[in-house]
């Protein structure tokens, strides 16, 4: 879908040649290219979006995009051109948000110094989603409403809509032919202090973009029976959590004996490390360090003013 045109039908490839398409409401648009820009008229209105077809050069359909989804954390140091980061913008900012209220904020940041405070993926760009509860808060205020929107219902729901629009942050540059990583640190990080945050504002989610300079395999992905349920949950039984997880056992264990050092796989031995599950709670996510990263986002929702424990 165009950014910036809600409730039309995907106008995909089409040039402006092409002249005339039908809308999803049945009117007959027009499509007329304008320099940078494509104009869509439609029972009166102009909605403008720049044009990818031109300027960025969608490289694959959204369903692709999805489907073929990996994470980079190897980029090259060259620009992202502003026309392009426009585009990632607007199609972000269309993403379902409750209310249509987008209690959330993004900061572009490519700053080399900043970049290297709060990722640890040398990336050209990095878009970090905010709750931003801060400007609702202000347009209440000049509107004689009252505000109470620091309690944990308002702070889920906008955790919930900044992640949506960071997503589609993710699948519109992936169309452009760029890589993404998310990098979840950022959620402990005090961005107060890095970007100099008002109250009620905290990090939701932070994305790395860039031109890839790699090309990783596709990571296994557990099946549809595994994370899909119908109506009701259903609890699975043993042998079926661990046919579920074994393809990734099965990578991960190539990677244990064939990918890494001897003296690597000691050092992990004698953290007790000898499958994949072990590896991750007591080597990578270990419980001082999720209990560091819990304190650190709790601080920051408290310095910000929210108050998940009142009714």
């Amino acid at each position: 879908m165009v950014a910036g045109i809600p409730h039309w039908t995907v106008l995909g490839p089409t040039t402006a040649d092409a002249a005339r398409t039908q809308g999803s409401f049945g009117q007959q648009t027009e499509i007329e290219e304008q320099s940078k820009w494509i104009v869509v008229v439609a029972s009166g209105h102009q909605y403008h979006a720049q044009s990818t077809i031109k300027e960025a050069g969608m490289q694959k359909p959204v369903i692709e995009c999805l489907k073929s989804h990996r994470s980079i954390r190897k980029f090259k140091p060259d620009p992202i051109a502003e026309e392009t980061i426009r585009a990632i913008l607007r199609a972000a900012v269309r993403a379902a948000t409750a209310g249509g209220l987008q209690p959330y904020s993004f900061v572009v940041i490519d700053d080399p110094e900043k970049l290297r405070k709060i990722s640890y993926v040398r990336a050209p760009l990095a878009i970090l989603a905010l709750v931003d509860q801060y400007r609702l808060k202000r347009y209440f205020e000049l509107n004689g409403a009252p505000f109470h929107n620091n309690l944990a219902r308002s702070l889920f729901i906008s955790y919930w809509d900044a992640i949506i629009a960071l997503q589609n942050v993710v699948v519109a540059a992936e169309s452009l032919g760029l890589g993404t990583v998310y990098i979840g640190r950022i959620l402990a990080m005090d961005v107060q202090e890095i970007l100099e945050t008002p109250k009620y504002v905290v990090p939701a989610g932070l994305v790395a973009i860039g031109s890839p300079d790699e090309d990783p395999e596709l990571r296994p992905r557990l099946p549809l029976e595994a994370v899909v349920h119908r109506n009701t949950y259903h609890v699975p039984s043993d042998e079926q959590i661990a046919e579920w997880y074994g393809e990734a056992d099965e990578a991960w264990e190539d990677w244990f004996v064939g990918e890494i050092s001897k003296q690597q796989r000691a050092k992990l031995k004698d953290r007790g490390v000898t499958n994949r599950a072990q590896h991750i709670t007591l080597a990578r996510y270990t419980e001082k360090y999720i209990r560091a990263q819990s304190t650190s986002i709790l601080e920051n929702l408290r310095k910000a003013g929210f108050r998940l424990l009142e009714t």
